[in-house]
């Protein structure tokens, strides 16, 4: 399956942390697949409890005359490449006079359609700096009875395509089309923009993006062993856990830590 990348910047724009980290139960179905397989799961933001992550609206109804009608000219020089200028601006004003940006119905069944679509092709992966966030341990890892995985996050950036960090706001972006606003500008906002309620999980993320509908093979990603930093075993792991991860690790990562997080979160 075709694979779209997303520029968004190289690894030597910004700043991250040496390890990002990844909350787990073992428990759960799958989640023992990040240590088993070396895999991470792109996931579609349909399965996000965050409901408006990676759906911020494109707020084609917010264009003033102007640009609508720059809107309106990419629409008819990506619909019709052969037509003469002359042309492009007869069927500018023909577009113009339906006025389809300023009907709410049509619009709803747009943004639908589009988010449906592009929940089936975008892939993310949530990941965070701290590994030592109660809240995440809670929330992520079964009330700390679960793990944590720690990755070199250059080499796993490197892998999947880059990554970055999460922006938190007040408010969220307001996103104007193509060529208003530019592919990178929308798409960046889009999937690195959340609510400032969120920012308890100090997130960096990195996706994929497919041409066709994502198969969950798709998003399973397999990672190079030097990609894994070490594992911390929750304070409340149970000793057949502690045991069955350690092995896991042994037989298909290597040598890496497998620490307990009370040996090392008050240290």
């Amino acid at each position: 399956m075709e694979i779209t990348s997303i520029y968004h910047g190289t690894l030597d724009d910004g700043e991250f942390p040496a390890v990002v980290y990844k909350y787990r139960d073992w428990n759960y179905s799958y989640h023992d697949r990040y240590i088993k397989n070396r895999e991470v799961y792109l996931a579609a933001p349909s399965s996000f409890e965050d409901k408006v992550d990676c759906k911020i609206p494109v707020r084609y109804d917010l264009l003033n005359e102007k640009q609508t009608m720059i809107f309106a000219m990419r629409l008819s020089k990506m619909a019709n490449p052969h037509f003469t200028r002359q042309q492009h601006r007869k069927d500018i004003r023909e577009w113009t006079k339906q006025k389809l940006l300023k009907n709410k119905a049509y619009l709803d069944d747009y943004h639908k359609f589009y988010s449906e679509e592009h929940d089936t092709r975008l892939g993310v992966l949530s990941l965070t700096a701290e590994p030592f966030l109660d809240a995440m341990w809670e929330k992520y890892a079964n009330s700390a009875k679960g793990f944590c995985i720690g990755y070199n996050s250059r080499i796993m950036f490197e892998h999947l395509g880059g990554g970055g960090a999460v922006s938190y706001l007040e408010q969220l972006p307001i996103l104007l089309p193509e060529p208003i606003m530019s592919w990178h500008q929308i798409r960046t906002s889009q999937i690195f923009s959340k609510e400032i309620k969120w920012n308890f999980e100090k997130e960096y993320r990195t996706h994929m993006f497919w041409e066709s509908p994502a198969k969950i093979t798709d998003r399973q990603i397999k990672l190079p062993r030097e990609a894994f930093n070490k594992i911390i075993l929750g304070k409340n792991i149970s000793t057949k856990h502690k045991l069955e991860i350690e092995a896991a690790v042994k037989d298909n990562i290597g040598d890496i830590p497998v620490i307990e997080y009370n040996s090392v979160a008050n240290s």
